[in-house]
């Protein structure tokens, strides 16, 4: 059966919360749009840029991107391309690992980062509209889904470190790089650790 069947709809409650989702995801499409327009990029091009501004700058590559957005790597590529063009990202390559290509904003990425300050703010303008409990209820339930599309390989969550399991804060007290990362081998700074990581790992999954 097909959740676009409104008479399966009505016999599970799953088909139709998964309806209302994809119809989210239909407006969430036409709201991103409108709140980058101005800024001479696509929704997707918005979503590469602000990945750029807020990954650890060792794990910003062309891959994690492609990862990020859900696209093929070529496809990741393209949409960078054009970020480059316009003087918004420059590429470089590892030093630990020529093959990976880091990526890394210019002073104009910089700026159209401020200008995207409030991307995303209608949306969560609609959810403030919940009180504290449904909000608390819904942000559960949709964590538990979104942790099992994490686990089928078919979404990426990228959060800072504190949370996650594989971080130890304060590994090395007084070190300009306090803090250590067991999943990478490598110790952090508070700025670092600030940032989102693509491996990112809940201590405990969302229920």
């Amino acid at each position: 059966m097909t959740i676009y069947d409104p008479l399966y709809r009505r016999e599970s409650r799953a088909a139709r919360v998964g309806m209302t989702l994809l119809r989210m995801s239909q407006a969430v499409k036409a709201l991103t749009a409108s709140e980058v327009a101005g800024t001479g990029l696509t929704p997707v091009q918005a979503q590469a840029l602000l990945f750029v501004r807020y990954t650890k700058p060792f794990l910003a590559s062309v891959g994690r991107l492609a990862e990020a957005l859900g696209v093929t790597h070529v496809t990741a590529i393209g949409v960078l391309d054009g970020l480059v063009r316009h003087g918004l990202v420059e590429k470089t390559t590892s030093p630990l690992d020529r093959r990976v290509t880091l990526l890394r904003l210019t002073p104009a990425g910089e700026e159209v980062c401020q200008r995207l300050g409030r991307f995303g703010h209608t949306l969560e303008e609609a959810l403030a509209q919940l009180d504290e409990a449904e909000l608390e209820a819904l942000e559960r339930g949709l964590g538990a889904v979104v942790w099992g599309l994490r686990e089928a390989g078919v979404l990426q969550v990228a959060e800072p470190c504190r949370g996650c399991v594989h971080f130890q804060e304060n590994a090395a007290p007084g070190s300009p790089e306090p803090h250590h990362c067991r999943l990478i081998q490598r110790y952090l700074s508070e700025a670092d650790a600030k940032l989102a990581c693509p491996d990112f790992t809940p201590s405990r999954p969302a229920v």
